[in-house]
């Protein structure tokens, strides 16, 4: 496998792996400073708003829109597997930064 195929893969990986973190994160956090504002139970509200905004970590870190899920029907059409893979292994990733913020608020917030 090439050197630079593999340093941008993991480029790749990593970037759709924090920006979906971050997102989760930083909406969440927000979440509870206004439930705090509102005199609402802000950890509550973190737990809740980081499972909805699972999903929007996800298309972000993929681009914003569902770019990736088009790109992998136009490689069907073509024949070349090669590229599917790539994106299947961005959108795990990008899942994967949202699932592990989520567990890891709980696990603050909750003791879970």
């Amino acid at each position: 496998m090439n050197k630079a195929l593999v340093i941008s893969l993991f480029s790749g990986i990593t970037v759709n792996f924090f920006v979906a973190f971050g997102i989760v994160l930083g909406g969440t956090l927000f979440s509870g400073v206004s439930a705090f504002i509102n005199q609402q139970p802000p950890f509550a509200t973190m737990i809740n708003w980081s499972d909805k905004l699972k999903i929007w970590g996800l298309v972000a870190a993929l681009g914003g829109t569902f770019d990736s899920f088009m790109h992998i029907e136009r490689i069907f059409e073509e024949g070349d597997i090669s590229p599917i893979i790539k994106q299947i292994i961005y959108i795990i990733s990008a899942f994967m930064g949202a699932h592990t913020c989520t567990l890891m608020l709980r696990w603050f917030l909750k003791g879970e």
